[in-house]
């Protein structure tokens, strides 16, 4: 059976936006420069692999093609074997047997239509001695919801014993049908076979942990020069290139031109990392930090009952003040993208990430640092460059400033001034997501109280708990939640092909309205009565 049988498909050759025209890069392969394939070796690429496919079947060969949104036109394959055996497809609304000179041919036009679809399918099941009894099974059970797992399946696919990840938590509570996918079937994605550019993230992440490790042993950022930022920087990056990438011998221009512009990159994080604890009484006391069982700390733990939910992890990078004999701690998370943190997002369970490992060393990092723990918050740091724009004649000072502003922290950060201070010096905090007003307070919803700390580890004790149990009562409900056309896990959702979400057969959608962070507090305090 050839789905997707239509013209801008069979055969698939899409353009690609060169600079160099074809008949220039044929004179660059002949001159010996490795180029990617050309219009004409794609297309006899294509022509082979459609021959194959035509010619493979014994006993029937269907081919479908979508008429919807004006993607009607067939490929040529269909229309040649039209002429060739001089027969016409089927109408969407007719069910007529074609008799082809040639018996095994036969010809389906199927619509977009879901109605068209189903006929099509029911037509062609019914037929069928061997697929009959199971059509008429999978028919009566039509219109019903997704359902859910048994206890014992439920157990057979995730486990005894519930070992999320914080990942798996951010996935469960977008969507609970994708969490089933990929982490009760495993199923995976199709990907085309290929070679990626380097691993930013994985880059990024080895070297500002290396760098500021060494430059603790040299004192710290507070005493060490801005040249010697770099100096380590371009070290760990040659590093990284032997041990990691085994050198450029066998890599092509394009992989060595986006490394080096990565690298360049890399160096301005490096120093407003620097920069940033430069200024800072709080200092790395932890780098790519686990919690596991019989890692660097014990995961996080729920339990009530027969639900047990143990969480594993690893931490960036965590940051120590010591203070009245106590060290306040913070959590810091290198992104490579743009995550901001939201507490509307943690109280619908979604990027509770480093909460939890804040929390979880409050409760545990005393046998670790041998002091009683103070939560001070959490951040996420950029492990990017910004591209800034601004007219062509600003100022150094106008760049760095707007530079800057791009570069500051996001996170939650406990609201005592002492801790802040402490954080960052001066009234006019360049890295922290605050502002003081002219009586000292502090102006912003990413601060928080140690009462509301403790609230919020007890709310997301409770939602993960709530996983826990659903999961264990077998739930695989199609339930994305969506915050507006494009804030909704169904826009990059590896399973979206498998899911056929459908309303009228028990799906839905959960509307998250984005909450202000008193509104948020408010709930959370609701939830504790």
């Amino acid at each position: 059976i050839l789905m997707g049988m239509t013209e801008d498909a069979v055969p698939r050759v899409a353009s690609r936006s060169h600079i160099l025209s074809d008949d220039e890069r044929a004179a660059l392969s002949g001159l010996g420069v490795t180029l990617g394939e050309l219009v004409d070796e794609r297309i006899t690429r294509e022509m082979n692999m459609i021959y194959t496919s035509v010619t493979l079947p014994s006993d029937r060969l269907i081919m479908t093609w979508n008429t919807s949104e004006g993607r009607g036109k067939p490929s040529f394959a269909v229309t040649a074997a039209e002429k060739m055996f001089g027969i016409t497809a089927y109408e969407p609304d007719r069910s007529i047997k074609i008799n082809a000179p040639l018996p095994c041919f036969e010809l389906a036009l199927t619509s977009g239509d879901e109605d068209v679809l189903k006929k099509t399918a029911e037509r062609y099941f019914a037929a069928s001695e061997q697929w009959k009894t199971q059509f008429e099974t999978a028919k009566s059970a039509a219109g019903m919801a997704r359902g859910t797992l048994s206890p014992d399946r439920a157990r057979s696919l995730y486990g005894k014993k519930l070992e999320l990840t914080a990942t798996r938590v951010d996935k469960y509570y977008s969507c609970r049908f994708s969490y089933f996918m990929q982490y009760g079937l495993r199923a995976k994605q199709r990907k085309p076979a290929g070679f990626d550019a380097p691993e930013a993230g994985t880059f990024m992440h080895y070297l500002l942990e290396n760098v500021a490790g060494d430059a603790e042993k040299m004192g710290g950022f507070g005493s060490l020069p801005r040249d010697d930022c770099r100096r380590l920087t371009r070290k760990y990056v040659e590093k990284y290139v032997d041990l990691t990438l085994g050198g450029f011998k066998d890599k092509n221009s394009r992989f060595k031109y986006l490394f080096n512009r990565l690298a360049a990159d890399a160096e301005n994080v490096v120093l407003d990392m620097a920069d940033e604890l430069r200024d800072s009484d709080f200092s790395p006391v932890d780098f790519e930090l686990r919690f596991a069982r019989g890692g660097d700390v014990q995961p996080a733990n729920v339990a009530d009952g027969d639900t047990e939910v143990t969480v594993t992890g690893i931490v960036d990078r965590a940051d120590g003040w010591v203070h009245d004999g106590k060290l306040y701690l913070r959590v810091i998370d290198y992104k490579t993208g743009k995550k901001a943190f939201s507490l509307s997002d943690i109280y619908y369970g979604l990027g509770m990430q480093m909460l939890i490992y804040l929390f979880v060393l409050q409760k545990y990092g005393d046998s670790r640092y041998g002091r009683e723990i103070v939560p001070a918050g959490v951040l996420y740091a950029p492990a990017r460059d910004v591209i800034i724009q601004l007219p062509k004649n600003s100022s150094d000072e106008e760049i760095e400033k707007t530079r800057s502003s791009m570069l500051r922290r996001n996170g939650l950060i406990l609201s005592d001034p002492e801790v802040i201070e402490a954080m960052e010096h001066g009234k006019a905090p360049k890295f922290l997501p605050v502002k003081f007003k002219k009586d000292g307070s502090v102006s912003s919803d990413h601060v928080a109280g140690l009462e509301q700390l403790g609230k919020l580890a007890r709310h997301i004790d409770r939602m993960l708990f709530n996983m826990g149990r659903q999961l264990r009562g077998g739930a695989i409900d199609a339930d994305p939640f969506y915050q507006g056309p494009q804030d909704t896990p169904c826009r990059w959702c590896e399973f979206f092909e498998a899911c056929h979400f459908n309303e009228s057969s028990g799906d839905g959608v959960r509307y998250l309205r984005k909450l202000k962070a008193p509104e948020v507090w408010d709930k959370i305090s609701e939830e504790e009565k």
